[in-house]
This record gives C-alpha cells, sequence and structure tokens, in this order.
C-alpha cells in the first residue's frame, strides 16, 4: 500500500463521514471533544488524523511514527481509542488500543493490510466491528481496570499484612499518586533547592528514606512552598506509624515489580498525564474496602449513569444559560466526588468556551478555582471519600493547566467549605450554615443503599420533621419503608432546595415497588408523589446484572435514577412523569451498549401513581394496554385475599420460626410429620422430605389449626422456568417452617377453593400478573411475598379432576423413578398428561376471564418476551435476541393487524391498501401502501434489502441511535406519512414486532391519521 490516502478509501472514510486529518485544524472546532481529549492529541498523541464517531476518537492513524514504544504506551494511558492504523514503509499494521502487551510494550496487534475491510465505515456503524471483536475489547485490558488492580494489591499488602491503618494507607497513597502525577506532566519541584523536574526513579529513591518523604510531603503541603489546599493530610503522629517496609512497598509499585504473587504490577507504563482522572472514583471504592460498603451501603457508580445524569442536568442548563457558566451543585453523599469531578469539567469548558480568555494566565487560574469554590460541593461521612473527592477536584483543575503554570498553582482552600466529613442528616453540623444560603441548581448523586440504615441521627431527623410539619396540615406524614437510608436522603434534600432546585438520584430500585407496614401501600412513595414533583423515572432493574458487572454484589444492585423536585406545598395531581426502563436488547448483546427503545418510554400523569401504586411495576414491563387489562382484573373479580379472609371457613399464616435463642416450648409437637420446604413442589410433596418434627424449643410457634389437613401449602420462591409458585395440597396433618404459607380449611368441602388457587397459582396468569404487579420479579430477587400472591383474582375453575390427574402423574412418575431400572417412555407418558392438564386449566382460566384477543396477546408478549428477559439463561436469551427471518411470521401477524385496522377504510373499487415489508439483518421496515388496482398482486409482499448496503445506510442514518452517553443510545424508530400511505422502521428484534406492540403502534397511526383528518378541516 503506497500512502494513507489508499488506506482511508480502502475504509471508505472521509472528511464527509467523520475523517478529520490534524494538519488541516478544523477538528478542533468541528468536534465537541474536551479540552483534555485536545490536549493529549496535540501535546501527546500527534496522529496524523483520527476518524470520530460519537464524539470520540475511534480510530487513530499514524504514518512513519518515530518512537513506537512511547506512542504506544501513550495511545493505552489515553483509553479513548480502540483502534490504532499505523503506515510504516508503506505497511498496514492494525493494534487493539485498549490493551497493552506487558513484554513488547506495544499494543496487541489486531492484523495488517488483510484485516481493514473489518474496519470500514459500513462495518463500524452496523456494530459488526465490535461484534467481531468483543473480547479484544474488554475493559479488563483497559489502563483504568488494571491500573486499579494494581493499586488494590499494593492497598492489601499495606492494610492486612503489613497491619498500617487503612485511612494512613489511603492518604498514603492518594499522595503518591499524585506526586507521579508532577512526574509525568514534567512539573518542577524545588524541593532540592533547585526547581527542577523529577523522576519516577528518584521518586523510588526518596521513598528508601522515611524522614525525607515526609519532609517532601509536607514541602508539597505547605501554603508557601507548595500546593497549599487539603491534599490527603497526615499529622505527625500518623507518619510515625509508617515503616520503612509500608515506603517500599510504594516503591516496588511505582517501579513495576510484583505486589503479590501472580499480581504484576504495570505501574512503570502509566501516564498520569494522560490517564483520565475519572479512574479515581473507582479507587474510592477499593479505599472504603468492601466490608465497609456492606456496612455504609455505599456502592460503585457506573461511569455511563454519571455521564446520563450530568447530560439531562447540568449540560442542559450550560446550553441554555446563554453567557453564565455558573452551577451549584451539591453532592450530599459524594463519595469519590464523580458527580462533582465531571460538573466541574462541564462549567470550566462552558467558561472556556465564552470568556476569550488565556488559559494558563493568572486571570484563568484564579477564574478556576473560583468556579471550584462557587459551584462545587459535597458531604460524605466517610473521610477518605472526601480526601478522595478534593483530590479529585484538585487534579481537575491542573489538567487546564501546563506545566510552568502547575508550579505556581494553589489549590483553593475545599475541606470544611466546600466539603465536609458529615453525616448528612445532622442538622447541627456546620454544612446546614454553610450551605443553607446557597442557591444549588442541582443535588445530584448516589446515595448509600441500605435497609435499616438508617441511624439515631436519621431518625431524629425525621421524627422532628414529622414533628415540625404537624400544623402543615399535610395529607400524609412523612415516613420511609425499611428503615432504608436512600430513602431519607431523597426527603432531606428539601432542606436545600430552592424552588427551581433539582434533584437527580441513584436509589435501589426496589424502593419504587416494594410495600410498607401495611402490606398495601408505600408509606415511602405516598409522601414522596404527594409532596414532590417526579419529572423522570430512569430504571435500570432489568440490565441490573450488566449495568453492576463490576459491583461486588451485582444480584442485589438494581437502580434506577430518579429527577425530582420539591413542591414546597403545590398539588403534584397533573404533573407528568417521564418513564423509560431500559431493557436487555440485541444490541446489548452483541456490542454491550444499551439502547433506549421507543416501547421502553412511558408518560404517566402523577395522580395515577397515587390512585395506583402497582402502576409503577407496569411501567417497567408493560404499556397502558395491560394497565387496563389489569385494572379490571382487580375490579371484575374477587381477589383470592378476600375469600381466605373468610375465618369462618380459612386460616392462612406462616409456619414454625426458628431462631438461635428459642423460648416457646414446642415438645408437644416432637414426632409428628414435618415437611421440609424444598419437598413441596407443584401439586406435588416429596414422601423424602417428609420428616418427623424434634425441636422442643422454637422461637415463634403458630395456631395449631394452620397444620391440619387438607392444606394447601405454598413456597416463598417461585420456579424460574415458568415463573409459577409451587404449592400443593397435603392431605394429611404435618408441620412447617416459615418458609412455607398454609391455607387450611375447616370444612373439607372447602377443599375445592384450595384446589382453584393452586390451579391459578400454576397458570399463565400468575406468570403475566407476578410480570406487571410483584415488586421484586425482574427487580430484584426472584420471590414472592403473600400479599402478591394472594393479590390475583380468584376463579371458581372446577378442575379438581384436572388437579388430581396431575398429582397422580407426579405421584408416578416419583415412584417409577425410584427403580433403578425405570421406563423412560413411561415416565414421558406421565409428563405428557401433566402438560395436557395444565393447558386446560390455562383454557378454563381464559374463559373465566372472558379475555380478548389483545388481553391474550398481553399475558403471550408477557411470557415470550418478559419472562424471557427475567429467567435470563443464554439459550432463552439467543432465540429472543436472534434477528427475525426473511417472512418470519412474527412480522406477518404485526402486519395483518395494520391490514384489519385499515384496509376497509383505505381499499375501494380503484384503490388497495398493501404492505411492503423490507427486510435486513439489522433493520426491518414496513410501508404502508394505498396503489392503484392494477398495479394489485397480494396484501402484503416482501423485499430482501440484506445486499443492498447504500440503502441499509441510509436507513441506519435516519434512524440515527441518539448518544446520550458512551454506552447509552436512543434507538428511535423511523415512522412517518408520505402522500400514498405511511411506513415504520425498526431495529430487527423480535420484542419490538411483536403482536402486542403491534396494537399499540396500530392505535398511534389510527390517532394520527385521525388527528390530520381534523387539521385537514
Amino acid at each position: 500500500m503506497e500512502n494513507i490516502s489508499e488506506v482511508f478509501a480502502r475504509l471508505d472514510l472521509d472528511e464527509n463521514n467523520g475523517l478529520f486529518i490534524i494538519q488541516e485544524n478544523s477538528w478542533k472546532t468541528n468536534t465537541a471533544f474536551p479540552n483534555r481529549v485536545i490536549r493529549l492529541i496535540n501535546e501527546k498523541i500527534e496522529p496524523y488524523a483520527f476518524f470520530c464517531f460519537d464524539n470520540k476518537p475511534l480510530i487513530l492513524f499514524f504514518v512513519n511514527p518515530r518512537d513506537k514504544n512511547k506512542l504506544h504506551e501513550a495511545i493505552w494511558n489515553f483509553n479513548e481509542s480502540p483502534i490504532v492504523i499505523i503506515l510504516e514503509n508503506d505497511v498496514v499494521q492494525i493494534f487493539n488500543g485498549f490493551s497493552l502487551d506487558e513484554d513488547t510494550k506495544l499494543l496487541k496487534p489486531i492484523g495488517g493490510e488483510d484485516r481493514l475491510n473489518n474496519f470500514t465505515y459500513l462495518e463500524l456503524v452496523t456494530g459488526k466491528t465490535w461484534e467481531q471483536y468483543k473480547d479484544e475489547l474488554s475493559y479488563k485490558n483497559r489502563v483504568d481496570y488494571n491500573l486499579l488492580e494494581n493499586i488494590k494489591a499494593a492497598r492489601n499488602l499495606l492494610v492486612e499484612k503489613q497491619g498500617l491503618n487503612a485511612k494512613i494507607t489511603n492518604s498514603l497513597i492518594g499522595k503518591v499518586i499524585f506526586i507521579r502525577y508532577l512526574i509525568d506532566r514534567k512539573v518542577k519541584i524545588k524541593f532540592d533547592g533547585i526547581s527542577r523536574t523529577w523522576s519516577n526513579s528518584e521518586f523510588c529513591d526518596l521513598l528508601n528514606d522515611s524522614f525525607k518523604v515526609q519532609a517532601f510531603f509536607n514541602y508539597l503541603d505547605d501554603k508557601k512552598t507548595g500546593f497549599n489546599g487539603d491534599l490527603f493530610p497526615l499529622t505527625n503522629d500518623e507518619f510515625s506509624l509508617i515503616t520503612h517496609e509500608n515506603y517500599q512497598v510504594l516503591s516496588r509499585l511505582l517501579q513495576g515489580e510484583e505486589i503479590e504473587i501472580n499480581q504484576p504490577s504495570l505501574f512503570e507504563f502509566y501516564d498520569f498525564s494522560i490517564i483520565p482522572i475519572e479512574f479515581i472514583s473507582n479507587v474510592y471504592e477499593l479505599f472504603i474496602g468492601e466490608d465497609n460498603q456492606k456496612q455504609a451501603g455505599a456502592y460503585y457508580t457506573p461511569l455511563f449513569l454519571v455521564d446520563y445524569i450530568l447530560k439531562e442536568t447540568v449540560e442542559q442548563k450550560l446550553k441554555s444559560s446563554g453567557s453564565d457558566y455558573n452551577c451549584k451543585v451539591l453532592d450530599p453523599a459524594c463519595g469519590s466526588g464523580i458527580f462533582l469531578v465531571e460538573t466541574l469539567r462541564k462549567i470550566i469548558e462552558k467558561y472556556i468556551s465564552i470568556s476569550g480568555i488565556e488559559i494558563n494566565s493568572e486571570a484563568f487560574k484564579e477564574a478556576i478555582k473560583d468556579i471550584a469554590k462557587q459551584n462545587i460541593y459535597g458531604i460524605d461521612k466517610d473521610s477518605s471519600a472526601v480526601q478522595v473527592a478534593i483530590f479529585s477536584i484538585y487534579l481537575t483543575l491542573l489538567d487546564y493547566l501546563d506545566p510552568p503554570e502547575i508550579e505556581t498553582f494553589k489549590f483553593p482552600v475545599l475541606l470544611n467549605s466546600n466539603f465536609f466529613e458529615a453525616d448528612f442528616f445532622d442538622v447541627n453540623s456546620t454544612f446546614n450554615i454553610r450551605l443553607k444560603d446557597i442557591e444549588f441548581d442541582f443535588i445530584l448523586g448516589n446515595p448509600p443503599w441500605k435497609g435499616n440504615g438508617m441511624d439515631e441521627i436519621g431518625n431524629k431527623y425525621l421524627k422532628n420533621r414529622r414533628k415540625n410539619e404537624k400544623s402543615l396540615n399535610k395529607k400524609y406524614k412523612i415516613a420511609i419503608n425499611n428503615n432504608e437510608i436512600a430513602e431519607g436522603f431523597v426527603f432531606r434534600v428539601s432542606d436545600f432546595c430552592n424552588r427551581d432546585t433539582r434533584v437527580s438520584f441513584i436509589v435501589r430500585s426496589s424502593i419504587l415497588y416494594n410495600l410498607g407496614y401495611n402490606d398495601n401501600y408505600s408509606l415511602f412513595r405516598q409522601y414522596w408523589l404527594e409532596e414532590y414533583f417526579v419529572d423522570k423515572v430512569f430504571e435500570l432493574a432489568s440490565v441490573r446484572y450488566e449495568v453492576f458487572e463490576k459491583s461486588n454484589q451485582p444480584a442485589v444492585a438494581p437502580a434506577a435514577v430518579i429527577f425530582y423536585r420539591y413542591a414546597n406545598g403545590k398539588v403534584t395531581d397533573n404533573n407528568k412523569i417521564e418513564h423509560i426502563a431500559l431493557k436487555q436488547s440485541r444490541f446489548f448483546s452483541l456490542f454491550k451498549i444499551f439502547t433506549i427503545n421507543r416501547s421502553d418510554y412511558k408518560n404517566v400523569i402523577q395522580k395515577k401513581l397515587k390512585e395506583y401504586d402497582w402502576l409503577w411495576k407496569v411501567l417497567v414491563y408493560g404499556s397502558y394496554l395491560d394497565f387496563n387489562f389489569i385494572k379490571r382484573l382487580k375490579e371484575e373479580y374477587p381477589s383470592i385475599k378476600s375469600i381466605i379472609s373468610n375465618e369462618v371457613n380459612f386460616i392462612e399464616g406462616t409456619g414454625i420460626q426458628y431462631s438461635s435463642n428459642p423460648s416457646y416450648d414446642s415438645a408437644h409437637l416432637i414426632g409428628k410429620p414435618f415437611i421440609d420446604c424444598y419437598g413441596v413442589v407443584s401439586f406435588f410433596i416429596i414422601p423424602d422430605k417428609i420428616q418427623t418434627f424434634e425441636k422442643s424449643k422454637v422461637h415463634r410457634l403458630r395456631d395449631e389449626r394452620l397444620f391440619k389437613a387438607p392444606m394447601l401449602l405454598i413456597r416463598k420462591g417461585l420456579d424460574m422456568n415458568t415463573l409459577s409458585i409451587k404449592s400443593a395440597i397435603s392431605r394429611i396433618d404435618a408441620l412447617f417452617k416459615d418458609s412455607i404459607t398454609a391455607i387450611s380449611v375447616f370444612d373439607k368441602k372447602d377443599i375445592n377453593a384450595l384446589m382453584n388457587i393452586s390451579a391459578i397459582f400454576v397458570s399463565d396468569l400468575l406468570s403475566y400478573y407476578s410480570i406487571y404487579t410483584f415488586g421484586s420479579i425482574g427487580i430484584e430477587r426472584e420471590q414472592t411475598q403473600n400479599y402478591n400472591k394472594f393479590s390475583l383474582p380468584y376463579l371458581d375453575l372446577g378442575v379438581n379432576d384436572s388437579i388430581e390427574k396431575i398429582e397422580n402423574a407426579y405421584k408416578s412418575i416419583y415412584y417409577e423413578k425410584q427403580n433403578l431400572l425405570h421406563d423412560e417412555m413411561h415416565i414421558q407418558e406421565f409428563y405428557a398428561i401433566i402438560k395436557h392438564e395444565l393447558l386446560f386449566i390455562n383454557s378454563i382460566i381464559y374463559n373465566r376471564l372472558k379475555l380478548t384477543d389483545v388481553e391474550k396477546t398481553l399475558i403471550d408478549y408477557a411470557l415470550d418476551v418478559n419472562r424471557s428477559l427475567i429467567v435470563g439463561n443464554e439459550i432463552v436469551m439467543s432465540k429472543l435476541f436472534s434477528a427475525l427471518t426473511y417472512e418470519d411470521d412474527i412480522l406477518t401477524e404485526y402486519a395483518f393487524l395494520f391490514l384489519d385496522r385499515f384496509k376497509s377504510n383505505l381499499s375501494n373499487q380503484k384503490e388497495k391498501f398493501v404492505i411492503e415489508i423490507w427486510h435486513t439483518n439489522q433493520i426491518v421496515g414496513m410501508l404502508f401502501k394505498v396503489i392503484p388496482v392494477n398495479q394489485f398482486t397480494h396484501d402484503i409482499y416482501w423485499v430482501n434489502k440484506q445486499n443492498n448496503d447504500l440503502e441499509i445506510i441510509n436507513f441506519l442514518i435516519q434512524i440515527g441511535s441518539e448518544k446520550i452517553t458512551e454506552k447509552l443510545f436512543v434507538q428511535k424508530d423511523v415512522r412517518g406519512f408520505e402522500k400514498n400511505g405511511f411506513y415504520i422502521f425498526k431495529p430487527n428484534e423480535k420484542r419490538l414486532w411483536h403482536k402486542a406492540i403491534g396494537y399499540l403502534d396500530v392505535n398511534e397511526f389510527a390517532d394520527a391519521i385521525i388527528k390530520e383528518g381534523r387539521n385537514a378541516q
């Protein structure tokens, strides 16, 4: 290959689709890169060109670079460009910009000229490149991940093996990182009387002398000689606890030696003048440690969520504020300060863009210090968190200065003026006075998540607020559920809100669904919806495993982002709430990028959520059609709870409770049958799991009528393959633990009711109802509370014969399997009986409910799509996210909905209404046309567009994944009207073309046509 122009031609890249040549210098004004990226491209990376996609320098191009080792290390530290293409002596080499080879000190190669076709414009924008190289581009290869692993190893050695105090260790590591930053930025230091730059090896030598190290640290902290500020302060007493061995660990870390066995350090390859400051937020996660995380309820905040919140808050304000660059932000649980760091960066960028000030001038240095002092505020109980947050702010300020200006820069004092180590609920802490009169634009953050997390100070605050609000005649008293500390934060912020302050918090999703002490409503949500305007909810529960993949406990970390305002006594009923429920998608499964589809968006009036608390769950997985269906079920049929509440016929409750310190005498129960929880499966109690009760004392006894047969035994958990409840009728008296709920009847004639309930518990209705109304299903842990189960409609089914057949079939299977030489074909015959009877039960339920075609389709969508998302095994998910095939029945069913709705109105003797379906593996389009009768052949006809690359690209661009953050896109449907019809294009994904979504789309188009007709009149 002769020149770089040929490479561009091979890749179909030019100035019209994102290629920028550095020498032309237009890239600075035609991109929206932050100052840091511009500086590094100019001074450190110096490519010949780059390809910009979604405002990222996606591919870097180089021609005959000079120092390859230095360049490769710089690109890896840059952490922005996954693909690097180098043309050297007419030879093309492609490298992975996210992965450095420790031996060669070069980026890991991807290939040569023969691989260029994998990186063409078409391959990049359709995602095929990322699908092919998803393993190589894993975050575990990236600089920030490796750096954190190295620091973690050093910290563990210092704290766990050498016994150094954790707080001192945190400060020590912070100081070392800062000094390494100064070294890599080539900032001159005059510690030894000569103003000069230092090397890493010189600093490592200094670490051999404890007294010199302390003197060096004090020099840098000094107000006259150093940087001033509050940079990981250490007292003389704390310095005295640091040993020579402690300093040697840091020296080994800096020199790239092994810190632990099988844990090599890459520190020698890091360039702290290039590494993004955001990694500090992850350092905080390590600093407080896993044990403290569980105790404090503090969890890792994914950077893309920070980006999303700032995009919706700070960025919008700065864009619309003209020449005003100030934006006052408080994070009341600031942790490492990641929200505040990114806010400060955006404010400074705005200031630079409008002020015309010369960067690095004394005026600029004073200005950015003043910006930090006037706009950035944080509170946290953890001293290490406050220290790291201040450190992060300091580094952000230095990031805008050149080395000569850094040498004379004095940090603003932030501790106890902008940042406070305090309990946010402590009304006597100094921050209350300091922050009282500040007009905050936004209060943002990720408050701790912890049930029973409100301590004495927090509960005292709630008690006093409840007392103070008593005279205000509020409809509800302030209250939280389960003493959840995040809910306390949601309310406490109103003390710092003016009429324009907007709040955005990342909270545990379950606070939107869990019920309170009454089992019928949430005390928290009652007060919140009454006293605050809720503007937006961004729900991530259904993608919790992917969002929190780096969290210590991803299984219990479902998150939602809530945007709200304090109403200050105003009526909130008519406020409109935007609800977005992020889902797993084919796009994410391939490229690890989240997409929001049209069906994930909902709008709801706040009053509706006050009236129907269960609507919160419908918003996550359903539509207004599901709301109407569930509302009908609740209004037209009695609940199971209303039936079993008749104490003349039924008694209901959980079993015996154990504890380590039992106090109730249970000796009279010894020897009675005892059923183990795991012995209860659908319609069958496993004989092997029936034992004898042997405890003389228990924590809590129950009404012994509960243990009298016949009784329906119900397990707490779910069958995770079907989302059905495991229950069985016991025809013998027996004891059981509190993990089982029983409904016992006093008259054996009422066993019919037990059979009806057991049938409902294994039906499609139960699965549907649990997905859309049960608080934890698809949100957190897949289990059910009794108030969820018993809210189901009760139906008199008359299916006793079917249930007895199922019971007998399970019994026959069990005893058949006891034989070593059992007949597998015989067993399958019994399973066939079970399947047949379950289908019959479902048909009876459908008939009793008088389901419409729409309602049947809604149940089908819940089972086929949403249940698959919740169950989430690889086989089911691969089927769900595989592309729909050409002439797929799902697409045909979708199309027929439009035919049924519009054909009679739009077809006549001269014209016919037809549907043209365009199919590719990425996109499906439907064109609804009115054509002349003489051109008519079929109602529906298909067009294969798979190999028409230009058309695919045009539609991809038209659909346009609108970028919100680096990992979050809005995937828009393209829909509109033409002279003789209308059209819709969507990604080729099953859930978007399901018949249930089709009903919604048909209604929208019908409404739009009616509206157009009115406008035409």
